[in-house]
């Protein structure tokens, strides 16, 4: 019963994340698509890898779930020998495993948050010309053109 609780709130929850807006007409669905940026960071903070996969950085997404999971994975196992070590009496040992713990939490914090901006920057900048044209055309003739002048003088006393 549980498990169908889980998978019906996952499929929810999946939906409403990935179905268009209820007003959505066939024009403005055929519009290029752009990723929130907010969007992008609760997904990246709701799943290790997601905001970066829903902004198409599959590679991203790959490297960035991996070091997620393996610090959760770290923090868990050290977690494990803290307590066994305690329970053993031997408090040199459940106090090395204490601060690697702990900084192992520290390091998964700055990782997620890291990945959070990450998702919302790149989000932002998706529609950005990365194209190696940097060339300057010109405006047309008869169009007036915004300038800066400078005027350097030296005063004498």
């Amino acid at each position: 019963m549980h498990r169908c609780r889980i998978a019906v709130a996952a499929t929810i929850f999946f939906l409403l994340f990935t179905l268009p807006a209820r007003g959505a007409t066939a024009d403005s669905l055929k519009r290029e698509w752009l990723p929130s940026p907010t969007g992008a960071a609760l997904r990246s903070l709701a799943l290790p890898g997601w905001g970066q996969l829903y902004n198409r950085s599959p590679l991203k997404s790959v490297i960035v779930s991996g070091v997620e999971e393996w610090l959760l994975y770290d923090i868990y196992q050290e977690h494990k020998l803290f307590r066994w070590h305690s329970d053993l009496g031997d408090r040199e040992r459940a106090e090395m495993h204490r601060n690697q713990r702990n900084r192992q939490t520290w390091y998964f914090t700055a990782t997620l948050l890291l990945a959070v901006m990450d998702a919302y920057v790149d989000a932002h900048l998706y529609a950005f010309d990365v194209s190696d044209n940097l060339g300057y055309a010109p405006p047309p003739d008869g169009v007036s053109v915004a300038g800066v002048r400078l005027k350097f003088g030296v005063i004498a006393r």
